[in-house]
């Protein structure tokens, strides 16, 4: 995605993303983001990295923390994306880490 033609075609609504198009993203994580309802980029970038891992949870599709790594990864910075492992060792862990926390613990007092 660091090809500034891409980007350039992508802002024109030219070229349309696929999920597996976004960095830490494969045809698997396509798949597993289907369980949830979320088929398009556009709808995982509306839902956000820690409410779509939450959902993932809640579904019992994943249960690894790499996966929350890998979608704020896809979505941090737009459209370049930074490596999972990155997400996981940087700055942004701990808020990530709180918030899914706090999104669970709002799913569990409601039920």
């Amino acid at each position: 995605m660091r090809n500034s033609k891409v980007r350039q075609r992508i802002a024109a609504g030219k070229l349309r993303l696929r999920l597996r198009d976004l960095r830490n993203l494969g045809t698997r994580s396509e798949e597993l983001l289907g369980h949830v309802g979320i088929r398009t980029v556009e709808q995982l970038r509306a839902r956000g990295a820690v409410q779509t891992y939450v959902d993932l949870r809640r579904a019992r599709v994943v249960n690894s923390m790499n996966m929350l790594w890998a979608l704020a990864g896809a979505l941090e910075p737009w459209p370049e994306g930074t490596h999972w492992r990155e997400m996981a060792r940087s700055e942004a862990r701990l808020s990530l880490l709180l918030a899914v926390e706090d999104q669970l613990g709002r799913n569990a007092a409601s039920e």
